[in-house]
């Protein structure tokens, strides 16, 4: 699997919104490249803004998103397509749609206008496929497969996009746990093997814990802490961000920290 190219993806005083009311508010971060982040924070408080926001799919009200430092608005669209994908909350596929023909959808940025369809086109689709485990899926309607199933279908046309950066919006909503382990392992297997840099919305902090290298917490709208898991994922950022009492223990497969919500009854009782 080839190595991709690293590029830096960062906010600048970002503030992005609907109309002209913000959600999110004069962010200034930057996405470590060649590694993965999960932006996670309290139900509304523009986590799913701030990833269409970096995926140009929303138009800043201030500030800007940065691919290598240039504003992704002065990137040529096609350009932008070869370097980033988005893989949204919830994709669609045309009816009857086979899953093959899905994930050949991937390949778009790479067709010229007059090109035709290649052995490398055949050689991606094939490798996004394999890497998923959906090969033996391709020629079965997409409609027709389960939700653990489609979602490693709409990862492989991302994949087969062959982008450098790969942003992702709640992945494992209404997955089962199984599922959901399942394809966060397929996200750090991609990370590993083509140093995919990766970005996703999560809910499940102890699994962003388990499977980020970089977190970003938001609240209201504004950034409130980013850093590895050991930094974020703290009694007083969870009381700050999630106005949740909890307790942080280290988790013992991966040694990073463990997020125990109390509840008011249990939060007088001791650990």
């Amino acid at each position: 699997m080839t190595r991709v190219t690293q590029h830096s993806l960062s906010a600048q005083g970002l503030s992005a919104g609907y109309g002209q009311r913000p959600i999110i508010e004069a962010l200034d971060l930057s996405l470590p490249p060649g590694q993965i982040t999960a932006i996670v924070g309290a139900n509304a408080c523009g986590k799913s803004t701030l990833l269409r926001a970096l995926s140009r799919l929303l138009p800043p009200l201030a500030g800007a998103a940065l691919l290598d430092g240039r504003s992704i608005y002065k990137t040529p669209a096609k350009e932008l397509a070869r370097k980033l994908g988005l893989l949204p909350q919830t994709p669609v596929a045309p009816e009857g749609i086979t899953v093959a023909d899905l994930v050949s959808r991937g390949r778009h940025p790479h067709q010229g206008l007059l090109a035709r369809w290649s052995q490398r086109d055949d050689e991606a689709v094939a490798e996004a496929l394999r890497v998923t485990q959906t090969l033996e899926l391709a020629e079965r309607a997409v409609d027709e497969l389960s939700g653990g199933q489609r979602q490693r279908v709409w990862i492989a046309m991302a994949l087969a996009q062959e982008t450098d950066l790969l942003l992702l919006d709640e992945p494992t909503t209404f997955l089962d746990i199984n599922h959901q382990v399942e394809v966060l392992d397929l996200l750090v297997d991609l990370n590993r093997a083509r140093g995919t840099t990766i970005v996703m919305v999560l809910h499940d902090l102890n699994l962003a814990a388990r499977y980020a290298d970089h977190l970003i917490a938001l609240r209201a709208g504004r950034l409130h802490v980013a850093g590895p898991p050991e930094i974020v994922l703290t009694e007083d950022n969870m009381r700050a961000v999630f106005g949740l009492e909890a307790r942080i223990i280290t988790d013992p497969t991966s040694g990073r920290p463990m997020m125990l919500p109390l509840g008011r009854h249990y939060v007088t009782r001791p650990l």
